[in-house]
């Protein structure tokens, strides 16, 4: 996968979390609870194996350039 697909997943999987969080805490739905920990799990594996450089295959991390900070390989992101 590219960046900007896995960008777009970890964007869309944060935005469920934080939707379903919001919609548990005014409700009493354990439902919500449970698919909110799921999107986590698929949030966390996304970010720990597609968050990696193309060129080097090491993790970003917290990526605030447009480079990566192993190898230099400018990212498409």
């Amino acid at each position: 996968m590219d960046l900007r697909t896995v960008k777009f997943f970890l964007t869309t999987t944060f935005l469920v979390i934080i939707a379903a969080l919001i919609m548990g805490s005014f409700t009493n739905n354990q439902l919500l609870i449970y698919i909110m920990l799921g999107f986590f799990v698929v949030f966390a594996l996304i970010y720990l194996f597609g968050w990696r450089c193309p060129k080097c295959k090491k993790h970003l991390g917290k990526l605030v350039a447009r480079r990566c900070k192993h190898c230099g390989h400018t990212l498409d992101v």
